[in-house]
């Protein structure tokens, strides 16, 4: 009996081991992987490019800025309600809530 849990044991151990190896595996891969895209993406963003795509596209540096302005605009101010409305309104209102 205590051979056989012994085995088991050592099979389950070499089995995690396996399993950690290819868990470091894929971590450097993907480490990896990432460092390539980080460069590729270094390289699309370089102003270098992006001057060659503007240039390409017809863009240029602007030769005169415009500014433009907006007039406010105007809201128009809300009614103030009918005084009759608010009066008989309080007819309604139940005494205790007047004292508050």
């Amino acid at each position: 009996m205590l051979l056989m849990s012994y085995v088991v044991l050592m099979s389950s151990l070499t089995g995690l081991s396996y399993a950690i190896s290819g868990a470091r595996a894929q971590r450097e891969a993907l480490q990896e992987e990432t460092m390539r895209l980080d460069d590729r993406i270094a390289a699309l963003r370089s102003d270098e490019r992006l001057s060659e795509l503007a240039a390409r596209l017809g863009m240029g540096e602007p030769q005169h800025f415009a500014m433009i302005r907006l007039q406010p605009v105007h809201v128009a101010a809300a009614r103030k309600p009918f005084p009759l409305f608010s009066s008989l309104a309080g007819l309604f209102v139940p005494a205790v809530a007047r004292r508050q």
